[in-house]
């Protein structure tokens, strides 16, 4: 089941940003990389648009992983609420320079 979790909460994560991107008439192309602490993850460039389309693609990820993780807790299953929560926390630590947070510091 954990494993069922952690691909889930990665799916939704990474599809919020592409959806985000669609909507918007881009393209996101991700590849495989380490994190900080050898951590797995993958990563995408960021596509050339105005800076406000760039902070909801950015912000896509979590806002997906987070309206998944409370439908699912609202039908009674709670663990990807735990997952993205543990995801939330332990992002910037791991996330190094690929981080999503970044659009939100200007």
């Amino acid at each position: 089941m954990f494993i069922f979790v952690f691909f889930m909460c990665i799916f939704s994560h990474e599809g919020g940003h592409y959806l985000a991107a669609r909507c918007f008439g881009k393209h996101i192309k991700f590849r495989f990389a380490w994190g900080r602490f050898y951590v797995p993850r993958y990563i995408w460039n960021m596509p050339a648009m105005e800076y406000r389309k760039q902070r909801i693609v950015a912000a896509a990820g979590f806002g997906t992983e987070a309206l998944v993780a409370a439908i699912l807790a609202a039908l009674g299953w709670p663990w990807m609420a735990v997952c993205f929560a543990v995801h939330f926390v332990a992002y910037p630590f791991y996330a190094g320079e690929a981080s999503d947070f970044k659009w939100f510091r200007r």
